[in-house]
């Protein structure tokens, strides 16, 4: 199902209301399991240049993900989707590959796997999602936008980024190509997680 103007003008409302999901719901909702498929709507400001910061341009995205639990048996979830991944790249070096490990980072993976919390800031909690598949709207004064209309507002750089989207990601220090996407999301901008047939919501 696609996502609407009117899901994407809700969720930004429901993130105007300052409430937010906390660490302890997501942890309680992803308790005893290993991995699972989740369903999540989150919002974020657009990054604009500077001129034109006071706009105000929100992205709403609703996207399927892979979350996890077990940081035992869990650690390597990421590098391992990463070297399956790379390995279907015939350009990539297999030894490359294979070696392959996950940098550091400026936050930490809790207990539970997919909540990791910001090194510098022990109250900034965020989700470790790795995407399946995700769609977006852009919302500009309360009315949906296209990327074009977005582009105008963000710097040359980021709106090369917007319009021409890469599949696709390199990792430099491992010379390693691959299309393994994972976002850290803040929670204060989660609006609803769906998992394991329960609805969290704000």
């Amino acid at each position: 199902m696609s996502l609407t103007a009117l899901q994407a003008q809700n969720a930004i409302a429901l993130r105007a209301n300052n409430n937010t999901l906390s660490a302890a719901q997501l942890e309680f909702l992803l308790r005893g399991v290993s991995v699972t498929f989740a369903q999540i709507l989150y919002v974020t400001d657009v990054q604009l240049a500077a001129a034109h910061k006071a706009e105000g341009i929100q992205k709403v995205t609703s996207a399927n993900v892979l979350l996890a639990s077990n940081i035992a048996a869990q650690t390597h979830l990421y590098a391992r989707a990463v070297r399956k991944s790379a390995a279907g790249f015939k350009e990539n070096d297999a030894q490359a590959v294979q070696g392959f490990v996950a940098q550091s980072n400026y936050f930490e993976h809790t207990a539970t796997h997919s909540i990791v919390v910001h090194k510098q800031h022990p109250d900034k909690f965020y989700m470790f999602a790795i995407y399946n598949r995700a769609e977006s709207l852009y919302v500009h004064n309360g009315a949906v936008v296209d990327k074009q209309h977005v582009a105008g507002y963000c710097t040359p750089s980021a709106a090369k980024l917007l319009l021409a989207p890469t599949a696709t990601v390199h990792n430099v220090t491992h010379n390693v190509t691959h299309s393994v996407h994972v976002r850290t999301i803040a929670l204060d901008n989660i609006v609803h997680i769906r998992a394991r047939k329960q609805l969290l919501t704000v």
